[in-house]
């Protein structure tokens, strides 16, 4: 928390770019202070937290949507859905059952109420919430491992939809519009405030970070990141639990170039 508020004192720009929805960050916003805007949903929202208000959405084609989750139940009958909107979220009852995001506890925490919930196939519940715009699409299975649940995806799918993952450990997909990610999120808002891709520093740990990682004038994977985050970095710091980022973030500040002893 100091770095960032050396940071910011500074006059630099510090952005949150994470996969979580909005509802999820409030908490850390709280914590952090004075956060402004952040990219929410790998990509598809930008969210102002010190004015309230939503800055950028870029939803899924609600059409699109639908083939995408009838070929991916083609390919894998075990897989259940879930749909992330900016109101609520849709979710197959199966999706819910010891999963990691949707939590009854982790739920309350992050505030989210039973009337934002839509329990029920998500090609139903969308369909009596019509106007509820689907910013990330969400697919789980356990029957194979998450990078081989991921090539496969991709391979039926990667013609509709952007398809990552960040979940450790868990099958867990995420689904965007074509051309959605947090690189091209970022890119636009480094635009808006006409700061170069070369001033853009940015970390991240997980398959949904590699296009932000190759994007920035410099990254780094933190130590405990997944192997394609790692490829995807200039450098590689300290894990998350040894505060990588902070020690970065210290060492320029104090002078450095940021490549630290791991």
């Amino acid at each position: 928390m100091e770095a960032f508020a050396r940071v910011r004192d500074l006059g630099l720009q510090v952005v949150l770019v994470t996969g979580r929805p909005v509802r999820w960050l409030r908490p850390v916003a709280e914590a952090l202070g004075g956060i402004g805007p952040v990219i929410c949903s790998n990509g598809a929202v930008v969210y102002d937290f010190e004015e309230g208000r939503l800055l950028h959405e870029d939803p899924m084609v609600t059409e699109v949507l639908f083939e995408a989750v009838e070929r991916i139940r083609r390919l894998d009958p075990q897989v259940t859905f879930a749909a992330e909107t900016l109101r609520r979220i849709h979710a197959d009852p199966t999706f819910m059952q010891g999963s990691l995001f949707f939590q009854e506890e982790r739920r309350r925490a992050a505030g989210v109420t039973e009337d934002m919930l839509r329990l029920g196939p998500v090609e139903e519940t969308l369909d009596e919430s019509s106007d509820d715009r689907v910013v990330k699409l969400l697919a789980k299975t356990t029957s194979v491992d998450p990078d081989v649940f991921l090539g496969q995806v991709h391979d039926s799918v990667g013609d509709l939809l952007k398809v990552t993952h960040s979940a450790p450990g868990v099958s867990l997909l995420e689904l965007s519009a074509r051309g959605v990610d947090k690189a091209s999120a970022l890119r636009r808002f480094a635009d808006g405030r006409a700061i170069g891709r070369e001033q853009v520093i940015a970390f991240g740990d997980m398959p949904n970070d590699i296009e932000m990682l190759q994007w920035a004038g410099r990254s780094w994977a933190v130590g405990s990141a997944h192997p394609m985050a790692r490829s995807a970095a200039d450098h590689l710091t300290r894990s998350c639990e040894d505060d990588g980022v902070a020690a970065v973030l210290e060492d320029l500040l104090a002078g450095g170039d940021g490549v630290i002893d791991v």
